[in-house]
């Protein structure tokens, strides 16, 4: 059987003009990663990013941190986040006197409100209640699991592959694993830590999900401070 360590993007940069870009504790957090993976012998056979800044440059991150080359990696759209903020502007047009959205017009720093809007506006787009998103609901599920796919074609004796997505991308890959209804999907999203690790063991026929959202480079007394979820 094959392995594959599906980890979330180290912490973003929340509240600033570009947000696919890691903060510094997002930086730190991936070498951390790295740090403990090469304290516990780990090597991978294949590195798999989505097409994102803070995708590759969490990548970055775990490969200094273990003191290997990650230049050799394959890129998979297929692992990009959706659009949040232009799903939310949509949501807007049509749902502008919801409290939730008004709060955040008013104050898109107010990070706790966010997160409830969002929730508000993923259940929405999964039943298709949202017009002119950039990418649907079924679009970008399609194209997670296309992904999914492509991984899983990789599959090989020992073949061990580490791969970096997004919340989204990455509940929906779980989602599709373990068949879960599309409406509850984003119930994983919105509490996966960053860079907490899911993994897998599979081959070309069956993937099975044998961790989830576990930060083992984070779980003490002293890291915890560290832990964050954008």
């Amino acid at each position: 059987m094959s392995e594959l360590y599906l980890v979330r993007h180290a912490q973003a940069s929340f509240g600033a003009a570009n947000y696919d870009q890691l903060s510094d504790l997002g930086h730190q957090q991936s070498r951390w990663l790295g740090e403990h993976l090469g304290l516990r012998g780990t090597r991978f056979d294949k590195l798999v990013v989505g097409d994102m800044h803070r995708h590759h440059q969490t990548m970055d991150g775990i490969c200094a941190g273990m003191g290997i080359d990650g230049g050799d990696r394959i890129v998979l759209p297929g692992l990009n986040e959706y659009n949040f903020t232009h799903m939310t502007e949509a949501y807007g047009k049509t749902n502008g006197d919801d409290p939730l959205y008004q709060i955040i017009a008013e104050d898109p720093d107010n990070q706790k409100n966010y997160y409830r809007l969002l929730r508000k506006v993923l259940s929405a787009w999964t039943r298709d209640e949202i017009d002119d998103v950039p990418e649907t609901w079924m679009d970008f599920k399609t194209r997670v699991l296309d992904a999914r796919d492509q991984i899983q074609a990789m599959a090989d004796s020992g073949k061990c592959i580490l791969a970096i997505g997004s919340g989204g991308s990455i509940s929906t890959f779980v989602g599709g694993v373990l068949g879960i209804p599309d409406e509850n999907v984003f119930d994983l999203n919105l509490q996966y830590k960053n860079t907490a690790i899911t993994h897998f063991f599979f081959n070309t026929r069956k993937m099975n999900l044998t961790g989830f959202n576990s930060i083992p480079h984070l779980d003490t007394n002293k890291m915890e401070q560290y832990v964050t979820y954008g």
